[in-house]
């Protein structure tokens, strides 16, 4: 058996997730060579909504000025989500204030209902200017917007990546605003951490069972974000090499739907095993 490790310093600068290692000279494979992974070392540092996976943009609808908003690639908990789109309501004006400006109101906002298992997206009615005095609202200084004559909810937009995060279809909620408080919550299961396995494929695998072709290795997620995943398998499970020569090894990462990962820290140690036909019990 013959051993290669590939870490950091192979990871192509622009990629999103590939490594490549260069042999010292070509490699000429002979059929009945196999290519496993004897460990594994990665930190998980896979993000939940990024530009490349399409779900980070947002459009908000408020007494009817659209707002089109971005989020920043990152992970995200449900919380953190509904910070985002109060601190965008915070940097737009579209809040009110009570107490003397020491309570902040908002008229949107996303929550987890655990007893449910969704989440819930709840949309608060704009008051009229009457009911908004009664109540002691009070807008806050640089808004550039009035009261309704009748009750008015505001409306979000997004897609259906967006949509998988948090248990609703892609659309506008709600479809037409509201003049009472409306709730949506979950018609299918939220998926907050769609990364759940990292998926190695290599240029040297072609196997005719699979697709596709050049799967290497399956690794579940079960750390945390920020932690090391590690795995050391107790025995090597080998993938054909196809029979020719080789300049480079490349390894790619996708998830467990072969969407391509983005590794945000390419520190990795990934220990390869090559087994050729003349090599003793294979």
């Amino acid at each position: 058996m013959k051993t290669l490790i590939i870490n950091s310093t192979n990871f192509v600068v622009g990629s999103l997730n590939q490594y490549s290692y260069r042999f010292p000279q070509h490699a000429k494979f002979e059929a009945g060579c196999g290519l496993g992974i004897a460990g594994i070392s990665i930190f998980n540092s896979f993000q939940n909504i990024n530009v490349d996976r399409g779900n980070n943009s947002l459009t908000f609808n408020f007494l009817g000025t659209i707002y089109n908003w971005t989020i920043p690639d990152g992970f995200y908990s449900v919380s953190e989500l509904n910070y985002f789109l109060q601190s965008q309501c915070v940097l737009n004006n579209l809040y009110v204030t009570t107490n003397n400006g020491l309570t902040f109101v908002y008229f949107i906002e996303l929550q987890v209902s655990t007893a449910r298992y969704a989440t819930s997206l709840n949309f608060f009615a704009v008051p009229t200017s009457s009911t908004a005095t009664s109540l002691g609202y009070s807008k806050p200084t640089g808004s550039t917007w009035s009261y309704p004559t009748t009750p008015t909810t505001p409306q979000l937009t997004f897609n259906a990546s967006f949509g998988e995060l948090i248990g609703l279809n892609g659309g506008t909620y709600p479809v037409s605003p509201s003049s009472t408080n409306v709730q949506f919550v979950s018609t299918f299961t939220p998926n907050i951490n769609p990364i759940n396995s990292i998926i190695f494929c290599c240029n040297l695998i072609s196997s005719k069972y699979s697709i596709p072709n050049n799967i290497l290795y399956s690794l579940p997620i079960s750390s945390t974000l920020g932690t090391l995943i590690q795995v050391n398998p107790p025995s090597i499970v080998y993938n054909n090499i196809i029979p020719q020569r080789f300049s480079t090894i490349e390894i790619t990462l996708f998830d467990q739907a072969f969407n391509p990962l983005k590794v945000i820290d390419p520190d990795l140690t990934l220990t390869l095993s090559i087994m050729e036909p003349s090599d003793n019990g294979f």
